[in-house]
Protein backbone atom coordinates (compact mmCIF):
# COMPACT_ATOMS: atom_id res chain seq x y z
CA UNK A 1 0.00 0.00 0.00
CA UNK A 2 2.88 2.31 0.78
CA UNK A 3 4.31 1.56 -2.67
CA UNK A 4 1.07 2.48 -4.38
CA UNK A 5 0.82 5.64 -2.28
CA UNK A 6 4.44 6.58 -3.16
CA UNK A 7 3.82 5.87 -6.86
CA UNK A 8 0.64 7.96 -6.76
CA UNK A 9 2.51 10.89 -5.17
CA UNK A 10 5.40 10.48 -7.64
CA UNK A 11 3.00 10.47 -10.62
CA UNK A 12 1.20 13.53 -9.21
CA UNK A 13 4.40 15.49 -8.66
CA UNK A 14 5.69 14.53 -12.11
CA UNK A 15 2.42 15.58 -13.71
CA UNK A 16 2.43 18.93 -11.91
CA UNK A 17 6.01 19.62 -12.93
CA UNK A 18 5.24 18.76 -16.56
CA UNK A 19 2.17 21.01 -16.53
CA UNK A 20 4.15 23.89 -15.04
CA UNK A 21 6.86 23.38 -17.66
CA UNK A 22 4.20 23.56 -20.35
CA UNK A 23 2.81 26.82 -18.89
CA UNK A 24 6.29 28.32 -18.72
CA UNK A 25 6.98 27.08 -22.24
CA UNK A 26 3.79 28.75 -23.56
CA UNK A 27 4.70 32.02 -21.83
CA UNK A 28 8.21 31.88 -23.26
CA UNK A 29 6.82 31.10 -26.71
CA UNK A 30 4.47 34.10 -26.56
CA UNK A 31 7.32 36.29 -25.33
CA UNK A 32 9.57 35.12 -28.17
CA UNK A 33 6.81 35.76 -30.72
CA UNK A 34 6.31 39.28 -29.34
CA UNK A 35 10.04 39.99 -29.51
CA UNK A 36 10.21 38.68 -33.08
CA UNK A 37 7.29 40.91 -34.07
CA UNK A 38 9.01 43.91 -32.43
CA UNK A 39 12.21 43.14 -34.36
CA UNK A 40 10.24 42.85 -37.60
CA UNK A 41 8.55 46.23 -36.98
CA UNK A 42 11.90 47.84 -36.13
CA UNK A 43 13.40 46.48 -39.34
CA UNK A 44 10.45 47.82 -41.35
CA UNK A 45 10.89 51.28 -39.82
CA UNK A 46 14.62 51.17 -40.49
CA UNK A 47 14.05 50.06 -44.09
CA UNK A 48 11.42 52.77 -44.61
CA UNK A 49 13.70 55.47 -43.20
CA UNK A 50 16.61 54.32 -45.36
CA UNK A 51 14.37 54.16 -48.43
CA UNK A 52 13.06 57.70 -47.84
CA UNK A 53 16.61 58.99 -47.45
CA UNK A 54 17.54 57.41 -50.81
CA UNK A 55 14.55 59.06 -52.50
CA UNK A 56 15.36 62.44 -50.96
CA UNK A 57 19.01 62.12 -52.00
CA UNK A 58 17.95 61.65 -55.63
CA UNK A 59 15.66 64.68 -55.24
CA UNK A 60 18.58 66.80 -53.99
CA UNK A 61 20.84 65.60 -56.82
CA UNK A 62 18.11 66.28 -59.40
CA UNK A 63 17.77 69.85 -58.14
CA UNK A 64 21.44 70.47 -59.01
CA UNK A 65 21.47 68.82 -62.45
CA UNK A 66 20.15 70.32 -65.65
CA UNK A 67 20.57 67.55 -68.20
CA UNK A 68 19.62 64.51 -66.12
CA UNK A 69 17.07 66.20 -63.85
CA UNK A 70 13.95 64.58 -65.33
CA UNK A 71 15.39 61.09 -64.98
CA UNK A 72 16.59 61.77 -61.44
CA UNK A 73 13.24 63.26 -60.39
CA UNK A 74 11.48 60.22 -61.82
CA UNK A 75 13.84 57.89 -59.93
CA UNK A 76 13.29 59.85 -56.71
CA UNK A 77 9.51 59.73 -57.17
CA UNK A 78 9.55 55.99 -57.85
CA UNK A 79 11.69 55.30 -54.77
CA UNK A 80 9.52 57.47 -52.54
CA UNK A 81 6.35 55.77 -53.84
CA UNK A 82 7.84 52.34 -53.24
CA UNK A 83 8.90 53.28 -49.71
CA UNK A 84 5.28 53.64 -48.67
CA UNK A 85 4.65 50.06 -49.80
CA UNK A 86 7.13 48.90 -47.11
CA UNK A 87 4.74 50.05 -44.38
CA UNK A 88 1.38 49.72 -46.15
CA UNK A 89 0.30 46.97 -43.73
CA UNK A 90 1.36 48.95 -40.65
CA UNK A 91 1.07 52.65 -41.53
CA UNK A 92 0.83 53.59 -37.86
CA UNK A 93 4.59 52.93 -37.55
CA UNK A 94 5.37 56.25 -39.27
CA UNK A 95 4.03 59.67 -38.35
CA UNK A 96 1.10 60.46 -40.68
CA UNK A 97 2.33 63.95 -41.60
CA UNK A 98 5.77 62.55 -42.43
CA UNK A 99 4.15 59.94 -44.70
CA UNK A 100 2.01 62.64 -46.33
CA UNK A 101 5.07 64.80 -47.00
CA UNK A 102 7.01 61.89 -48.51
CA UNK A 103 4.14 60.92 -50.81
CA UNK A 104 3.60 64.58 -51.73
CA UNK A 105 7.28 64.86 -52.68
CA UNK A 106 6.94 61.80 -54.90
CA UNK A 107 3.93 63.38 -56.65
CA UNK A 108 5.78 66.67 -57.15
CA UNK A 109 8.79 64.79 -58.51
CA UNK A 110 6.66 62.84 -60.98
CA UNK A 111 5.39 66.20 -62.23
CA UNK A 112 8.93 67.58 -62.50
CA UNK A 113 9.89 64.44 -64.43
CA UNK A 114 6.97 64.96 -66.81
CA UNK A 115 5.21 61.78 -65.71
CA UNK A 116 1.78 63.37 -65.26
CA UNK A 117 -0.12 60.09 -65.48
CA UNK A 118 1.73 58.60 -62.50
CA UNK A 119 1.44 61.90 -60.63
CA UNK A 120 -2.35 61.80 -61.16
CA UNK A 121 -2.57 58.19 -59.99
CA UNK A 122 -0.48 58.91 -56.90
CA UNK A 123 -2.54 62.02 -56.12
CA UNK A 124 -5.72 59.95 -56.30
CA UNK A 125 -4.15 57.39 -53.93
CA UNK A 126 -2.97 60.21 -51.64
CA UNK A 127 -6.50 61.64 -51.42
CA UNK A 128 -7.95 58.17 -50.73
CA UNK A 129 -5.35 57.43 -48.04
CA UNK A 130 -5.31 60.70 -46.11
CA UNK A 131 -8.27 62.74 -44.97
CA UNK A 132 -6.37 66.01 -44.79
CA UNK A 133 -4.25 68.28 -46.92
CA UNK A 134 -0.74 69.63 -46.57
CA UNK A 135 -0.38 73.39 -46.47
CA UNK A 136 2.71 75.08 -47.91
CA UNK A 137 4.54 77.85 -46.05
CA UNK A 138 2.75 80.45 -48.20
CA UNK A 139 -0.63 79.10 -47.06
CA UNK A 140 -1.50 77.40 -50.33
CA UNK A 141 -2.95 73.91 -50.54
CA UNK A 142 -0.85 70.97 -51.77
CA UNK A 143 -3.87 69.19 -53.28
CA UNK A 144 -5.23 72.30 -55.02
CA UNK A 145 -1.80 73.24 -56.41
CA UNK A 146 -1.24 69.76 -57.80
CA UNK A 147 -4.77 69.45 -59.20
CA UNK A 148 -4.38 72.84 -60.90
CA UNK A 149 -1.08 71.81 -62.46
CA UNK A 150 -2.44 68.45 -63.61
CA UNK A 151 -5.64 70.01 -65.02
CA UNK A 152 -4.23 73.26 -66.40
CA UNK A 153 -5.13 72.40 -69.99
CA UNK A 154 -8.69 71.33 -69.20
CA UNK A 155 -11.41 73.52 -70.70
CA UNK A 156 -12.66 76.34 -68.47
CA UNK A 157 -9.87 75.83 -65.91
CA UNK A 158 -8.59 79.38 -66.35
CA UNK A 159 -11.40 80.93 -64.32
CA UNK A 160 -11.34 78.29 -61.63
CA UNK A 161 -7.70 78.62 -60.63
CA UNK A 162 -8.33 82.09 -59.23
CA UNK A 163 -10.79 80.64 -56.74
CA UNK A 164 -8.55 77.85 -55.49
CA UNK A 165 -5.92 78.00 -52.79
CA UNK A 166 -2.98 77.96 -55.21
CA UNK A 167 0.52 79.23 -54.84
CA UNK A 168 1.06 82.72 -56.26
CA UNK A 169 3.64 81.42 -58.77
CA UNK A 170 1.22 78.79 -60.08
CA UNK A 171 -1.60 81.34 -60.44
CA UNK A 172 0.73 83.69 -62.27
CA UNK A 173 1.95 80.97 -64.63
CA UNK A 174 -1.61 79.84 -65.39
CA UNK A 175 -2.64 83.43 -66.14
CA UNK A 176 0.32 83.71 -68.51
CA UNK A 177 -0.61 80.44 -70.26
CA UNK A 178 -4.25 81.51 -70.48
CA UNK A 179 -3.31 84.92 -71.93
CA UNK A 180 -1.03 83.51 -74.61
CA UNK A 181 -3.41 80.69 -75.54
CA UNK A 182 -6.12 83.26 -76.41
CA UNK A 183 -3.87 85.29 -78.72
Amino acid sequence: MKNIYKKFILVGITSLSLISCNIIDNQQSASIETKLEDIKLSNNIRNYTSCIEDGRNFDRIAATKNEEAESLYNKSAKILSDCDLLIKGNPYMINEVERMQNIALSIQNYIKAGNLIQASLNLKDYKNTFEKDLIYMDGSSFIENIETILNHSAPKISGKFALTNNNRVIRSELKRINYWSKN
